[in-house]
């Protein structure tokens, strides 16, 4: 197989050299991201509200970075035809598919943080590590997109199954809250509601992985 960067016989070669640098920075955001997601529900589960508050505001400002790199691409490099057609449209799917794991760790903790003074389930923080490590796959992916395709689709196979398994932690603890938990009906719905939303982080993360594997086989 071949590699995503080299298969462009025209086009501006310097844009895309920074196109492919800022993707790279997109996908340490939303791994960052995620990690300190994966830290904050560990905090809540501790009672640590404070440090989760600033987890939060951390999020946030990675969420306005990435924001500020996305519009990069897509106005000063895309707009520019640095790309074929075709290419840039896949460039522009890729990049909000990317930015969209960011918004998802931040909508996350957010709602994560509304709920101090109610201790959650062990199994919520047991979700946002399993959708850590499915963006840690799927950074490698896109790494690899850049170097070996082959090795790529590798990355984005790991990331379908630890979000497989994110989703099935997520349906244990939906027995566990309605039919052996003793919370009262506003914590259920709010433990569900959070993990939900933490799911969305792996979901999202799956949805760009698919994508990166139809890149990769569509130019091997």
């Amino acid at each position: 197989m071949g590699t995503f960067s080299r298969i462009f016989g025209s086009g501006d070669k310097e844009l895309q050299k920074k196109a492919d640098e800022l993707l790279l920075d997109i996908s340490k955001a939303f791994q960052s991201a995620s990690a300190k997601m994966c830290v904050a529900a560990n905090e809540w589960q501790n009672e640590n509200y404070d440090k989760i508050d600033e987890l939060k505001e951390e999020i946030i400002e990675l969420e306005r970075e990435a924001d500020q790199k996305k519009e990069r691409i897509v106005e000063d490099i895309l707009t520019k035809h640095a790309y074929l057609p075709q290419q840039t449209r896949e460039r522009h799917k890729l990049v909000n598919l990317m930015d969209a794991i960011v918004d998802a760790s931040e909508d996350a903790i957010r709602i994560m943080a509304v709920g101090k003074g109610i201790k959650p389930p062990r199994e919520i923080a047991q979700i946002a590590k399993k959708c850590w490590v499915c963006t840690d796959y799927l950074q490698d992916a896109l790494k690899y997109l850049f170097k070996d395709f082959d090795k790529s689709v590798e990355y984005t196979h790991k990331v379908d199954s630890v979000r497989e398994e994110a989703r099935d932690t997520a349906f244990e603890l939906l027995d566990y809250l309605y039919q052996r938990a003793r919370h009262d009906t506003k914590e259920l719905m709010f433990f569900q509601t959070v993990a939900e939303r933490i799911l969305e982080v792996a979901i999202n993360a799956e949805i760009t992985g698919d994508f990166i594997r139809e890149l990769a086989v569509r130019y091997s």
